[in-house]
């Protein structure tokens, strides 16, 4: 029997942060046992700095793993839970990997839709692809009103003023240069009706979003309380557009 499966965050640099702390403690203790009849000092320091390192490796890879399992789920929940629903709402999640916060948004949305959308990465997401999506969202029961499509936030084909909710978790970082993030942001501002939310769940760069968010003329902006998530800052920050669009 199949069970939901929402994979591994940088499964690479998972396993890399694991494996060199096991080797960092293994190679610390054969120096030690093979010189602990020397008179020198120089075999525990070697010793300490190895299972130091290595351990710290180790908890890093412990802490994103978790933050994969199980940290993303609560932020995200509680992301959506600050948002307002009516529970009929078009819904388009952006970089939606195998659908874990498309299937949350389902349950807000009992006859609403939501699309999702991603480049599918195997770099970012192991075993990213619109196939595990849609097979979670067959899994989670919400397949009727779950649709999952090929797009990448930096050049979407959305008309504007389509969906009632734009939403986004730990996808926009990816986008490398500053002026990028913030162009993509405005453009998904522009898929919103009025009176639509957007909301952007992601690491580090949420106080630009909210200057974005401020810029393009959205009201009620809040930014959440810090969280760390894969030994890094993170935040969602929620705004409104105006029921009478200025543009």
């Amino acid at each position: 029997m199949r069970t939901v499966e929402y994979g591994i965050d940088k499964p690479e640099r998972v396993r890399a942060f694991a494996m060199v702390g096991v080797m960092l403690i293994a190679t610390g203790l054969s120096q030690f046992i093979a010189l602990r009849g020397s008179v020198e000092i120089w075999p525990e320091l070697v010793l300490s700095i190895c299972l130091w390192v290595g351990l710290l490796l180790i908890l890093i890879a412990g802490i994103m793993l978790w933050s994969s399992r199980s940290g993303k789920y609560g932020l995200a929940w509680k992301m959506l839970e600050d948002m307002s629903w009516i529970g009929k709402e078009h819904v388009l999640d952006v970089g939606c990997g195998r659908g874990l916060l498309t299937i949350l948004a389902a349950r807000k949305v009992p006859i609403g839709t939501v699309t999702g959308i991603d480049i599918w990465s195997q770099e970012q997401l192991s075993d990213n692809t619109k196939e595990s999506a849609i097979e979670n969202a067959r899994l989670e029961r919400v397949s009727e009103r779950v649709q999952f499509e090929d797009g990448d936030v930096t050049k979407l084909s959305f008309r504007a003023n389509t969906f009632d909710k734009v939403i986004s978790s730990l996808c926009l970082h990816g986008i490398g240069s500053r002026s990028e993030r913030n162009k993509a942001v405005a453009n998904l501002i522009t898929l919103l009706k009025p009176g639509g939310e957007i909301a952007i769940l992601d690491i580090l760069h949420t106080r630009e979003y909210k200057m974005v968010f401020e810029k393009q003329g959205l009201k009620n902006i809040r930014r959440s309380p810090m969280k760390f998530l894969y030994c890094l800052p993170t935040r969602y920050v929620i705004g409104c557009k105006p029921v009478v669009d200025r543009g």
